[in-house]
């Protein structure tokens, strides 16, 4: 038995057959007291226990390495509108191997191959649609070891605005990434114009499109992409249906319905003779650009009344599209007044809804007209999460008292009674009693249900013109303002600031305005309407300045 035991050959079944039965015992203590442990492979340099390493919930046999790793990329904010994906590149910094990732939509993403664990790598952001700004964070790292790295893309404030190359305004549209607080390229140039150029520009989540008044009594209108690149041919919206000589676009104002993904542009036509009427009309835009039908009259009133419409804005509110514009009311059948006259309407005739005063007080009917700044309402609506609001001034007029200033007013959902939320008797040291005027010029953005009030406050007292731009929250609970800021002065550098529009994005508003004789500016406020340190941006070319009235409309 000892002489059998010590032969080689016998001795070497033997341990073999321990190894085996060994290996039998651990792999049923895998499969039946460890879950969680992890597949292994073995080499030809592993021992047969060593071999077997377990995760680290247990961690008795061997490390916690993982296994080779795809690598990913969140993309958030982006928006490919122009048919040019964005183009990563990714690095393998051990050995200098690249491979490519064409990303265009927003998501997760991985790179096509994998990396083994550890490899150190780096990620290049290559070209993308223009217009807007992605920033590339956790550009590098090790295999298996680091997040996902992620690309945040914003698109690039859009501002449109006029210019005066002498005595003649010129219009220009240009682009500024606020985040790297510069601006993108030349100004775009629209045209020239005899008299003084009405804007206004929408964002679809696509496309622009931009409208002005031009020469000759009609409305152009231009789509670009995000990129600000002019799609097709510049587009005649609307003429004149008066051939008197005084006839005249004289305001317009847009927006876009994206449940039938169209735009509305609602504009003003002053008749010029007592021939022809005064007129509210509205022209639908397809997306493509074609116009769908022709214009559509909201009011019209003889010219031999005398009534006149001035400004005017539009939006859709879900289900119909909503006008407000200013009514001047000369009618020779009562005294003078002055409103701003809501209308809804999708196709076909319009409705009315309401008109609500422009003046109160005991100076506020008589022999008021021409209007000046006694009827100017400058309405302006913003549609929050749950609320439509439409902001407009409203002028305060005492003989008894010999007052004469002015009301911000806000009209919510367009029921009620209007409501006065700012007042400012003597604005800036300025005094409007006697022959001057004291004028809200409102511009509202909004995030969600929060909304951000700009406005330009227009004063002048014998002879002494004081135009400022303001900012405050609105509570969109009570309606109430909150403290004011005026930005003139100390963060634009003059005194004489007006034409401002608000616009607001993820986390911030930015506000264009424009500073006499100086330029177009763009500055973005705290969203409380506290001063912030970001812009000034200044564009006084083309043209040599801004002059009065100056005009600028930010997306």
């Amino acid at each position: 038995m000892q002489k059998f035991l010590k032969d080689d050959e016998v001795q070497d079944i033997l341990l073999k057959a321990a190894l085996f039965v060994t290996v039998l015992l651990l792999i049923v203590l895998l499969f039946t007291g460890c879950n969680n442990a992890k597949a292994v492979s073995i080499d030809a340099s592993s021992s047969a226990i060593g071999a077997i390493a377990f995760d680290g919930n247990i961690g008795v046999f061997g490390s916690n390495t993982p296994g080779p790793s795809l690598i990913k990329v969140n993309v958030i904010g982006y928006l490919n509108k122009s048919g040019k994906e964005m183009n990563l590149t990714l690095t393998n910094t051990d050995t200098s191997e690249t491979q490519a990732l064409q990303i265009s939509d927003n998501g997760t993403f991985s790179f096509p191959d994998v990396l083994d664990p550890g490899t150190n790598f780096t990620i290049t952001l290559g070209t993308y649609t223009g217009g807007q700004n992605c920033t590339l964070t956790g550009d590098s790292g090790q295999a298996g070891l680091v997040a996902a790295s992620k690309i945040d893309c914003e698109r690039n404030l859009a501002a449109f605005g006029t210019w005066f190359s002498g005595s003649v305004p010129v219009m220009n549209l240009y682009q500024v990434n606020q985040k790297t607080s510069a601006v993108v390229g030349t100004p775009m140039f629209f045209s020239t114009s005899a008299g003084v150029p009405m804007l206004d520009l929408v964002w679809s989540g696509s496309k622009y499109l931009a409208v002005w008044t031009a020469t000759g009594g009609s409305i152009k209108a231009r789509f670009l992409d995000i990129e600000q690149t002019a799609i097709g041919s510049d587009i005649t919206v609307a003429g004149l249906v008066s051939t008197g000589s005084g006839a005249k676009i004289s305001t317009l104002s847009a927006a876009y319905n994206a449940n039938l993904d169209e735009f509305v542009v609602v504009f003003v036509e002053f008749g010029g003779s007592t021939a022809f009427p005064n007129l509210v009309r509205y022209i639908r835009i397809h997306s493509d650009g074609i116009l769908i039908g022709t214009p559509t009259t909201i009011k019209s009133v003889d010219g031999t009344i005398g009534t006149t419409f001035g400004y005017s804005d539009v939006i859709w509110d879900g289900s119909k599209y909503v006008t407000a514009f200013e009514e001047h009311d000369n009618n020779t059948d009562d005294l003078p007044n002055n409103y701003v006259t809501v209308y809804r309407f999708t196709n076909g005739a319009a409705t009315p809804v309401n008109q609500l005063f422009l003046s109160s007080g005991t100076g506020s009917t008589g022999a008021i007209f021409p209007v000046s700044s006694a009827g100017a309402a400058y309405p302006k609506f913003v549609k929050t999460s749950s609320d439509i609001w439409l902001f407009y001034n409203r002028s305060n007029m005492g003989i008894t008292d010999n007052t004469i200033d002015s009301s911000l007013m806000e009209w919510r959902n367009l029921s009620g009674a209007p409501v006065q939320i700012r007042r400012d008797t003597v604005p800036n040291g300025c005094n409007p009693n006697g022959t001057g005027f004291q004028t809200y010029v409102p511009s509202p953005g909004n995030i969600g249900s929060r909304v951000l009030l700009g406005y330009d406050l227009r004063c002048t007292e014998s002879g002494s013109s004081f135009f400022d731009v303001y900012h405050a929250p609105l509570n969109s609970t009570n309606g109430a303002l909150g403290a004011v800021t005026n930005y003139s002065g100390s963060v634009l550098g003059l005194n004489f600031t007006l034409g401002s529009s608000t616009t607001c994005r993820t986390s911030r508003c930015y506000t264009s305005a424009g500073a006499l004789g100086d330029g177009v500016y763009i500055f973005d406020p705290n969203f409380d309407g506290s001063t912030h340190t970001f812009f000034p941006i200044k564009i006084s070319s083309p043209g040599n300045s801004v002059d009065f009235p100056v005009q600028t409309s930010i997306q």
